[in-house]
């Protein structure tokens, strides 16, 4: 009976430790959206899978027309590197690399035949969006709105 005991003891033990830790682990993801936005004058066409975005858009850009080219999710480590090949032979890198408060901490890069064209860093507050202002493209720009969840 005590051995019995000691096995249920231990399997919660291997149990609790498991779930625990999983938990714990689950935190170092982030899950990442990046919608890349070809936003231009002229036309008055906008994308109706922006609609949930569209008010911030015309809040600090001043563009016509919005269409969505891509959105890509991504579910990266921190410091993982997320890849969204974008039009002109370009490259968008993400990559979290930390919390900062209830902030991540991404880099973001841009590059162009394997040649860097572009680099900041945002502090994008947690289950929230932050879109940016990218490159020239077909009479207009791209505009990258990004994403984050820490899960």
């Amino acid at each position: 009976m005590i051995r019995f005991i000691k096995i249920i003891l231990f399997v919660t033990g291997i149990s609790c430790f498991c779930f625990f830790s999983s938990q714990a682990f689950a935190k170092n993801r982030v899950l990442t959206d990046v919608k890349v936005i070809h936003a231009s004058t002229g036309s008055k066409k906008i994308d109706q899978n922006l609609n949930k975005i569209i008010p911030e858009l015309k809040s600090v850009f001043k563009y016509t027309s919005y269409r969505l080219l891509k959105d890509q999710k991504l579910n990266l480590r921190f410091n993982e590197k997320g890849r969204v090949d974008l039009p002109g032979q370009r490259t968008l890198f993400v990559i979290p690399s930390n919390m900062k408060g209830k902030r991540i901490h991404y880099q973001i890069n841009i590059q162009k035949n394997k040649h860097p064209v572009f680099k900041t860093q945002v502090l994008l507050k947690n289950n929230s969006s932050i879109t940016i202002g990218g490159p020239q493209f077909k009479n207009g720009v791209l505009l990258f709105n990004i994403s984050g969840s820490v899960q």
